[in-house]
């Protein structure tokens, strides 16, 4: 018996995205299936040029967000930015999950495809300017992002630029190293007080503490 609707098809296409997505899956346990990928991607529209290809890259791991970060983790991210649950947030670089309800902006269409917490969502570029007009949110998020932003200061200027005068500015790093895989897309790493520097460097006034492997940093 055909289990199949018989208006439904499978095309190539299909077989390739669904034979790209299970060959992540594999990835993310160990498997050396990598050369696989980069075949598959070609055949996939959204990971075309995976993994060199940042967008590319990142709409592979928005389907392996859940798997990256421990529950335990985001729970303390979650009390620690439950200040921010009020007012316009912009969430940079938000990728699949926003800690609070924000204006999503993230590079990767699939990551904004996850993310259920923001109510407008933007796909865009760090490195260049922020496409939002001066002074319109009353905070922005940076979570595990800043590590990853070849045009940082640029990026930090931009965030002054977007947020009210009285504005907040809330940065979460990991103070370990990232995993393996995503740390091919890192482009610095610094200790908190470096970050601290980063900051204050860009004209925040700047507020820093530790809590379960987690640096926050909080500039206005």
């Amino acid at each position: 018996m055909n289990c199949l609707n018989e208006n439904m098809t499978i095309t190539p296409k299909d077989d390739a995205e669904n034979e790209f997505l299970i060959g992540l899956l594999e990835l993310q346990y160990g498997e050396p299936v990598e050369g696989k990928l980069k075949r598959l991607a070609s055949d996939v529209s959204w990971a075309q040029g995976w993994p060199v290809e940042k967008r590319a890259f990142w709409n592979g791991e928005a389907f392996m967000w859940g798997r990256k970060i421990d529950m335990r983790l985001r729970s303390v991210i979650s009390s620690e930015l439950s200040a921010f649950n009020t007012g316009r947030n912009l969430d940079i670089g938000c990728g699949a999950f926003s800690y609070v309800p924000s204006v999503g902006f993230d590079v990767s269409e699939k990551m904004l495809q996850f993310n259920d917490q923001c109510s407008e969502k933007m796909v865009g570029d760090l490195n260049v300017r922020l496409p939002f007009a001066d002074g319109v949110f009353d905070s922005v998020t940076a979570v595990f992002v800043l590590n990853y932003v070849e045009n940082l200061n640029g990026l930090l200027l931009e965030v002054k630029r977007v947020l009210r005068k009285s504005g907040r500015f809330m940065v979460v790093l990991y103070s370990g190293q990232v995993n393996e895989w995503q740390r091919q897309k890192q482009v610095r790493e610094l200790t908190l007080l470096g970050w601290r520097g980063v900051l204050e460097g860009s004209g925040f006034r700047v507020r820093v503490w530790e809590r379960e492997g987690l640096w926050f940093l909080e500039g206005g």
